[in-house]
C-alpha cells in the first residue's frame, strides 16, 4: 500500500510538471503527432524533395550545379565531426532540460542530421527519456566576416523513447505534445555549423616597387554567394556564384625614379 501511494504521490508531481507543457504546446494548431513513423516521413519527405529538384533539373537538360559557379564537395563524415565537436549541447526547456551528445549525418537527397540525447525533468532526476532530433543542414551560406561556409540546422522532429519511471504511464499524446514543445525551442538555440571553407572575396594584385618600371597594386572585388546545394552519395555540393568587382587601388608604391 505504502509503495502504490507513494506511486501515485510521483506521477502526481510529475503531471503537474507536464501540465504547464501540454498547455503551452496545446495552443498551437500545427500539433503533428509523433513517434518512429513520423520521423521516417520526415526524413523520406525531405530526401525527395532533394531528389525530385534533381530530376527535374535533369529532365530539363539542365546541368545538376550551374556551369558557371564554383562548386566545393564537402564529405558528410566532415560534417558529422564539425557537429560532434560542439557537443554536447545542453539546454533547458521549461521544467526539461535536454542534454544532446550523439550525431548523424546522411548527404542522400538531402542533408539530412539526426542529433541523439536525453531528456530529464529537471525536478525529478529519475524521470529521464532518450530523445532524437531529426532534421537537416539549412540555409547554407557564406559567412563575411571569416569567408567561409556556414549553416543551421533545422529541427523538424523530436521523438521520445525509452522513458524511464513513472513517466512511462502518460499517454502517447502528452509524450508527443512535450516532444513538440522541445523541438520548437531548441531548434531554435541550436549552434551554427561552421565548414572549414575558405571563400576568397577579393584578388589584390601587388605593388611592384623594385626596378624602373613600378605598378600601383590593385584589389579586385568578389561578389560571392551560395546559388544552390545538392547533397548526393555522401557529399554536399555547393555551387558558389562569383562576380568580379571593380578594381581599386591599394596603397600607392613609395616615390621614386623612374616610370610607372
Amino acid at each position: 500500500m505504502a509503495a502504490r501511494a507513494v506511486g501515485r504521490h510521483r506521477a502526481g508531481l510529475l503531471a503537474a510538471a507536464l501540465t504547464g507543457v501540454v498547455t503551452l504546446a496545446g495552443c498551437d494548431a500545427g500539433y503533428d503527432g509523433g513517434g518512429g513513423l513520423r520521423a521516417q516521413r520526415v526524413v523520406l519527405e525531405r530526401e525527395v524533395e532533394g531528389l525530385r529538384a534533381m530530376v527535374q533539373r535533369l529532365e530539363r537538360g539542365e546541368p545538376m550545379l550551374p556551369p558557371n559557379d564554383v562548386a566545393v564537395g564537402v564529405d558528410e563524415a566532415l560534417v558529422r565531426d564539425l557537429i560532434v565537436a560542439q557537443l554536447p549541447f545542453e539546454t533547458d526547456v521549461d521544467r526539461f532540460h535536454v542534454r544532446l551528445t550523439g550525431a548523424d549525418v546522411q548527404f542522400r537527397g538531402s542533408p539530412t542530421v539526426q542529433l541523439r540525447g536525453r531528456l530529464q525533468v529537471r525536478d525529478q532526476p529519475d524521470l529521464t527519456a532518450a530523445v532524437t532530433l531529426f532534421g537537416a543542414l539549412d540555409d547554407v551560406r557564406i559567412d563575411h566576416a571569416s569567408s567561409t561556409l556556414e549553416a543551421t540546422v533545422a529541427a523538424d522532429h523530436l521523438t521520445i523513447a525509452e522513458v524511464t519511471g513513472v513517466a512511462q504511464f502518460l499517454s502517447g499524446s502528452t509524450i508527443d505534445e512535450v516532444a513538440r514543445l522541445v523541438r520548437i525551442e531548441i531548434g531554435a538555440k541550436l549552434p551554427t555549423i561552421r565548414i572549414p571553407v575558405k571563400v576568397q572575396e577579393a584578388i589584390a594584385f601587388p605593388a611592384v616597387t623594385d626596378g624602373p618600371v613600378r605598378v600601383d597594386g590593385a584589389r579586385m572585388p568578389l561578389e560571392v554567394a551560395v546559388s544552390q546545394v545538392v547533397a548526393a552519395r555522401g557529399r554536399l555540393w555547393v555551387s558558389v556564384s562569383v562576380t568580379p568587382g571593380a578594381f581599386a587601388p591599394l596603397e600607392a608604391p613609395p616615390a621614386a625614379g623612374g616610370r610607372r
